[in-house]
């Protein structure tokens, strides 16, 4: 067992020093090992005026992380027969299919090999949360270059992407298929959101910017109402960090009962697309990514640890040789994202490699 009572020990002390500290405001943890939860922990305050603990059921945003999970709905679909990875999108949105976009492919979109990683203009929540109007600006898009040839993380636009063929293809609205395909198989409705309703957007602790000058637009947008209350899950998902850990434990072992792909399928998305003339990222992140997954696994092992990591420091990730699964959510925006000085601490305890995502 390596998340024994003493390791637990030592990973809530990390979490209370960083917050005592004043380096964070408020974070959990949690682990799963072989399919058991075996670290539920929690630190700090919802705001930074400190009148509110942060519990194990407080909600995060957690922004990107939501893509792991969102591609995982995608996998079962596939698993299902819905659709394939092959699948043109062209065929699926037939509104989509022009601009040069003829050749793009689920599997592009899956890898951000898709070339429309460019947000279209909005000029209000209303519209950005107005899933039709924005699928209208995606479809007239044109691909920066030729789409499957390099990859490009598409922090925004991979909701849209993707969720639109997935709904058209299977029939249910994204929502739906988020909730059927994920969330309720797992227990997940209290803790995990892509669309919050009225009880649940009291236990969310909002981001704290106190030290950052200035706040993208799309990440500041969380805080509003409209958009918590939307379904993009490139960047809108609400949820606990034990939440994100139980999806990644139920793909590698049944937890309690429900195992969410089989082996072979997790096999296959951990496989890194990569081609050789990619350009490298500065700090060696985006171009490894699996179908969906980013792949940040061990020395000549990428596909060994699988994941998503978010825009202000919350984590979701499978070590698939040590059967460890973790969530870590955070609301304090550090200037020097990706590096968390605290989720480099948890990663050395736990013997997992420093992540920069």
């Amino acid at each position: 067992m390596i998340v024994n009572k003493n390791v637990v020990q030592r990973l809530q002390r990390l979490l209370d020093q960083a917050v005592e500290s004043g380096k964070e405001c408020g974070c959990q943890l949690a682990v799963y090992e072989n399919g058991e939860l075996a670290a539920d922990l929690c630190a700090g305050y919802t705001t930074p005026e400190g009148t509110q603990k942060v519990m194990p059921d407080t909600l995060f945003p957690v922004f990107s992380v939501g893509k792991g999970i969102f591609s995982t709905a995608t996998h079962r679909l596939v698993e299902k027969g819905v659709l394939t990875y092959s699948a043109r999108i062209g065929d699926l949105w037939q509104e989509f299919d022009c601009a040069v976009k003829e050749s793009v492919l689920l599997w592009h979109i899956l890898t951000h090999r898709g070339a429309l990683f460019h947000t279209p203009e909005w000029q209000t929540y209303e519209e950005l949360a107005d899933w039709q109007t924005m699928c209208s600006r995606i479809a007239a898009m044109r691909p920066a270059w030729k789409p499957g040839t390099r990859c490009h993380y598409h922090p925004y636009t991979f909701a849209w992407l993707l969720g639109e063929p997935l709904s058209r293809a299977d029939g249910r609205s994204l929502p739906q298929i988020l909730k059927d395909e994920v969330i309720v198989p797992l227990k997940l409705e209290k803790e995990m959101y892509f669309g919050l309703d009225d009880d649940a957007a009291v236990r969310v602790a909002p981001v704290d910017a106190s030290q950052v000058s200035s706040v993208d637009a799309v990440v500041r947008s969380v805080a509003s109402p409209v958009i918590q209350r939307a379904c993009i899950p490139s960047f809108n998902g609400i949820m606990s960090a034990r939440a994100i850990a139980r999806h990644y434990a139920a793909l590698d072992a049944e937890v309690d009962g429900v195992l969410l792909l089989k082996p072979e399928t997790v096999a296959h998305a951990a496989i890194t697309r990569r081609a050789a003339d990619d350009p490298v990222d500065p700090v060696d992140r985006w171009p490894r990514f699996g179908l969906g997954y980013v792949t940040h696994g061990f020395e000549n092992d990428l596909s060994g640890l699988i994941g998503h990591g978010g825009a202000i420091g919350s984590e979701g990730l499978l070590d698939r040789r040590r059967h460890l699964a973790l969530g870590f959510t955070k609301n304090k925006i550090d200037p020097n994202h990706p590096n968390h000085p605290l989720r480099d601490s948890i990663a050395m305890e736990l013997g997992l490699p420093i992540r920069h995502w």
